[in-house]
């Protein structure tokens, strides 16, 4: 096994905490066994060396990564997170030392007085040696990349010169304007790159974490939709992120969108219409329409109660008045695709731009008309009112979508809130 000693650098300041290869696996312990006594044991350490070791990890990385319980100590959903990365780091160097002597072994045979006749123990690489390695790869020149790392360049190359003596192998060959890659020293960089790259992703799944105990939302919603969806979902969500802070623009659709193409609102969440430029869109939910009838219409209308009206259906309405809202909004332009998949020119005897407004007219026995079902019980409830559901082939349906900036990705904050409002949703259909 080759230990890696502090093999890449975390923590809030430059020269910060360096998560070592017995941290990682201190930790691990402490998962495995649910306790830092058991761990210890194990490992045969004293407990009082791990839960310093836990204890530097936690506050480095700004994260908590076990719940301590009477019981175990389970960990958290940062440090299940946490734990699973640092699960792979170690599978990573664990390979690359097995690699790295059948490379060796390869190319040397098993000759008399090779290194693991020697005794000689694998090398233990330090963040720094590999930082430097890598920068050395990039630049393709030793004082370039001294320049680069702030170093002297004599002291770089004697880390080079001795780096190499302890491998048994040049990682570079020197040429007058550089340095080129050796057959070993591009298989051993190649390694190197991906055991970085897993420390790059712990870093972002930190960085993410950090953003969830501080982090800021700016979301963009209509009014109608904010006032029945928010109420759901923001005090939750604010128990569980106390200090993320929300910000709320409400607005119509198109207004909304081009706030958030201008970087003005971080998201939205609207009724999807059609795909527009520089936006990319994610359904979650679908919200269906109903036939909407004034109580005392449902004997003279005599429509099916025990399933979903057809197109059919819809030609026994014919001469009936409409209450709609306005053209070209969102919810007019999906009722008049009803329509016209059931083959039915409405007589409109009333428009207004408030779905409540419609709601109620024809409560008050002014006509029928068609709402969502996420709006029914929004300012007032179906006192009055006989609400049929529709059949899908006359597409009666409008979905709640996610709207970002195209080739951006939401962070972690949006996301969180995005994931327990669907959960909500769902939630809130099954019981209603």
């Amino acid at each position: 096994m080759i230990h890696y000693r502090r093999f890449y650098g975390f923590g809030r300041k430059k020269g910060g905490m360096r998560l070592d290869e017995y941290q990682i696996r201190y930790i691990q312990a402490i998962e495995r066994e649910g306790s830092i006594w058991r761990a210890a044991g194990i490992l045969g350490k004293n407990p009082s060396t791990l839960t310093r070791v836990l204890k530097n990890c936690e506050r480095e990385m700004e994260v908590s990564l076990f719940n301590r319980t009477r019981e175990r100590m389970v960990p958290t959903p940062e440090g299940e997170r946490v734990l699973e990365i640092c699960g792979e780091i170690l599978e990573e160097l664990e390979r690359l030392d097995g690699d790295v002597k059948a490379w060796r072994e390869g190319q040397e045979g098993q000759r008399e007085g090779s290194e693991e006749q020697d005794g000689q123990g694998p090398h233990r690489w330090t963040e720094n040696e590999i930082r430097y390695l890598l920068t050395i790869r990039e630049k393709k020149n030793i004082s370039r990349a001294a320049g680069e790392l702030y170093i002297a360049q004599p002291s770089l190359s004697q880390m080079l010169k001795t780096l190499e003596k302890d491998l048994g192998s040049p990682v570079f060959s020197r040429q007058k304007d550089g340095v080129e890659e050796t057959g070993f020293g591009s298989f051993l960089l190649d390694r190197l790159e991906m055991v970085k790259g897993q420390y790059d992703r712990l870093r972002l799944e930190l960085e993410e974490f950090h953003q969830m105990k501080r982090g800021r939302i700016t979301l963009g919603i209509p009014l109608n939709l904010g006032t029945y969806l928010l109420p759901m979902v923001i005090p939750p969500f604010r128990e569980r992120f106390p200090g993320i802070r929300i910000r709320i623009r409400e607005s119509n659709s198109n207004e909304l969108e081009q706030l958030m193409v201008a970087k003005k609102i971080d998201f939205c969440i609207l009724h999807f219409q059609e795909r527009r430029e520089q936006i990319q869109y994610e359904m979650f939910f679908d919200d269906p329409f109903y036939l909407v009838i004034p109580e005392d219409f449902k004997t003279r209308l005599r429509l099916p109660e025990n399933r979903p009206l057809t197109g059919e259906d819809f030609k026994g309405l014919t001469g009936e008045s409409f209450v709609m809202v306005s053209p070209r909004q969102k919810l007019r332009l999906v009722a008049d695709r009803i329509l016209k998949n059931a083959g039915l020119v409405p007589d409109i005897c009333c428009t207004t731009k408030s779905m409540e407004t419609a709601k109620r007219l024809v409560a008050a026995g002014v006509g029928i008309t068609l709402l969502p079902g996420s709006y029914l019980n929004l300012y007032s409830g179906v006192e009055g009112l006989a609400c049929y559901e529709l059949e899908d082939a006359l597409e009666g349906v409008w979905q709640l979508a996610v709207a970002y900036p195209e080739e951006e990705k939401l962070p972690r904050s949006s996301r969180e809130l995005i994931k327990l409002l669907q959960e909500i949703l769902v939630h809130h259909c099954i019981n209603s």
